[in-house]
C-alpha cells in the first residue's frame, strides 16, 4: 500500500471512530422567570437518516421520539424537529436538561446540556419561626433569617437605629446581650433584584433582674399634708413591686395606697403623721432576682439653696438663701472659713489648696412662718480684706438639722480674681472640724407675708450685721 493510500486509510478511521464515539456540548444556561416556557434545541444536523432523540431533566427520561408508551409530563412537548418545549416554569424545574440525539452506526450520537436557571423574588422566614427570641443578659444572641430566591438574596439587618454594618452578607446574626438596651426588633431584608424586597422582624428580649431608679432618694413632709414616694422599676420578666417600712410590708389602707403606671410606681400617704417617717424599700422581684432601693421620708428641712452672695464692703458680704420647708424653721447654723488655693508657674504647673478650720453661728430664723418656702438675709462682717472664703448653711426645725447646703465660695475685695472658685456653689462635704464662733443670743425681727395662703419669709427682710472684727483678725493671713 502505498504512502498516499495509507493516509486516506487512516483519515477514514478516524472519522469512523469519531462518530460513533459520540458528542457533548458545554452546558447552556438558561434564564427565565417563574411561569414563564421556555424552548431548548437539540441541534442534529440532517443527513437523511433515522435520528432518535431522547431528553432527560434532572436525571429522569421526559420523552423519548421512538418510545410512544412513554408519557410526557403535562407541561413538557417534544416537537418534531427534537427540540423540548417547557411551559409554565416553577422554581422547581431548575437544573440541567440533556438532549441525546443518536443514530446508526457509524454516525453515533450527539448531546446537547442546558441548565435552566428559574428567577423568582426572595421570600424569607425567620428562624425562630415565632419572630421572638428570649435570651438572658451577657448570654449569646443568634438568630437568622433563611432566604430563597434566584438568584441568591442579599440580606441586610435593621433596628429602629438603622442598618446594622456588617462586612459581609449575612443570613445569621450573632452577637453577646451586653447590655438591656440591646432588645427591639431586629428586621432582616432579602433582595435580588426581581420583584420586590421582602422582610422578617424578629422581636429580641433581653431578660435581665429588676433595676431601680429613684430620682429623690430623701422625701420632706410635715404632719397632715399628702406625700408621694416614687421609683421607677425596669426589668424583663416584668417584675413584681412591693413597698417594705420598718423591714415589714407595708400596710396599706385608704390613707396609705401603692399606685402603678408602665414602669412609674408610687406609695402615696394621705395626712402624714410622725409615725411615717423612716425608711421605706421600693422592692422589685423576678425569676432573675431582687433589687432594693430606699426612699427616706423625714420632717426635717430640705437643704437651703443660696439666691444671692454680694460683698457690701471691704470686710462684709451679704448672703441670702431659702430653704423648702413644710414647719417654721428654729435656726440657722452658717458655717465659713478662709480658703485659699496657690497656683505654681513653672515647667510643672500645679495647684495646693490650703484650708483653715470651720466656724459655725447660730441665727435665729426670726419668723414662725409655716412655709413651704423660707428665706433669709444674712450680713457677715469682720471679714479680712483680700481674702478667699467658703460657707455652707444647715437648717433646724423641730424635727432635727437638715443636709448642709452646697459650698458657696467668695472673696472679699482686692481677692485675686479667679474665675474657677469665686462665688460659686459646689458639693463638698465639710469635715467635722467645725469651731462655734458665737451663739447669737437675739435677733432683729423679720417680717413676713401671706402668700397664696402660704406664709414664706421676705427675701427683702432686715439683714443682720454680725461684727467679729477683733475674733476675725485672729484669722487673718
Amino acid at each position: 500500500m502505498t504512502p498516499v493510500s495509507w493516509i486516506i486509510y487512516l483519515f477514514a478511521m478516524g472519522v469512523h471512530a469519531a462518530m460513533n464515539q459520540g458528542f457533548t456540548n458545554h452546558p447552556t444556561v438558561v434564564k427565565v422567570f417563574r411561569n414563564d416556557s421556555v424552548l431548548l434545541p437539540c441541534d442534529v444536523q440532517d443527513l437523511g437518516v433515522q435520528t432518535r432523540v431522547k431528553w432527560w431533566g434532572k436525571g429522569i427520561l421526559l420523552a423519548d421520539s421512538d418510545d410512544p408508551r412513554l408519557v410526557t409530563p403535562e407541561r413538557i412537548h417534544l416537537w418534531y424537529n427534537g427540540s423540548l418545549l417547557i411551559s409554565n416554569l416553577q422554581p422547581e424545574d431548575t437544573g440541567e436538561y440533556v438532549c441525546q440525539a443518536s443514530r446508526p452506526t457509524p454516525w453515533g450520537y450527539v448531546t446537547h446540556v442546558h441548565d435552566i436557571q428559574v428567577m423568582y423574588p426572595p421570600s424569607i422566614r425567620p428562624v425562630p419561626e415565632s419572630g421572638e427570641l428570649e435570651v438572658n443578659l451577657k448570654e449569646e444572641v443568634d438568630m437568622e433569617c433563611l432566604a430563597n430566591g434566584v438568584p441568591a438574596p442579599v440580606v441586610s439587618w435593621w433596628t429602629k437605629e438603622g442598618e446594622i454594618p456588617l462586612l459581609t452578607n449575612r443570613p445569621r446574626l450573632r452577637f453577646y446581650a451586653d447590655h438591656r438596651n440591646r432588645s427591639g426588633e431586629y428586621t432582616c431584608i432579602a433582595s435580588n433584584g426581581i420583584g420586590d424586597s421582602v422582610s422578617a422582624t424578629i422581636d429580641l428580649r433581653i431578660k435581665y433582674k429588676p433595676e431601680i431608679i429613684v430620682h429623690k432618694p430623701w422625701v420632706h413632709a410635715s404632719p397632715g399634708i399628702r406625700t408621694q414616694l416614687d421609683c421607677r422599676v425596669i426589668a424583663w420578666p416584668e417584675a413584681e413591686v412591693e413597698w417594705y417600712f420598718m423591714n415589714k410590708t407595708v400596710s396599706y389602707s385608704s390613707r396609705i395606697v401603692k399606685h402603678s403606671i408602665g414602669h412609674n410606681h408610687s406609695l402615696v400617704i394621705r395626712n402624714v403623721i410622725t409615725k411615717d417617717y423612716g425608711f421605706y424599700l421600693c422592692r422589685a422581684s423576678n425569676s432573675l432576682g431582687i433589687t432594693e432601693a430606699a426612699i427616706e421620708l423625714s420632717g426635717v428641712a430640705n437643704p437651703a439653696v443660696f439666691k444671692e452672695a454680694k460683698s457690701i464692703s471691704k470686710t462684709a458680704y451679704n448672703f441670702i438663701w431659702e430653704v423648702d420647708c413644710y414647719t417654721p424653721i428654729v435656726e440657722y447654723q452658717f458655717s465659713f472659713r478662709q480658703y485659699r488655693k496657690y497656683i505654681h508657674e513653672g515647667p510643672l504647673r500645679a495647684s495646693t489648696t490650703t484650708t483653715h478650720k470651720w466656724h459655725k453661728l447660730y441665727i435665729p430664723s426670726g419668723s414662725n412662718a409655716i412655709g413651704p418656702v423660707h428665706a433669709r438675709s444674712f450680713n457677715l462682717t469682720g471679714l479680712a480684706e483680700a481674702t478667699h472664703y467658703e460657707a455652707f448653711v444647715v437648717s433646724r426645725n423641730r424635727y432635727g438639722s437638715s443636709r448642709p447646703s452646697k459650698v458657696i465660695r467668695f472673696a472679699t475685695e482686692g481677692a485675686p480674681p479667679d474665675a474657677e472658685d469665686y462665688y460659686k456653689t459646689i458639693d463638698v462635704v465639710p469635715d467635722e472640724k467645725i469651731n462655734t464662733v458665737i451663739q447669737m443670743a437675739s435677733m432683729s425681727q423679720q417680717s413676713s407675708t401671706e402668700n397664696n395662703g402660704c406664709s414664706c419669709v421676705m427675701k427683702k427682710n432686715i439683714a443682720f450685721v454680725l461684727s467679729f472684727s477683733l475674733f476675725l483678725s485672729s484669722m487673718r493671713l
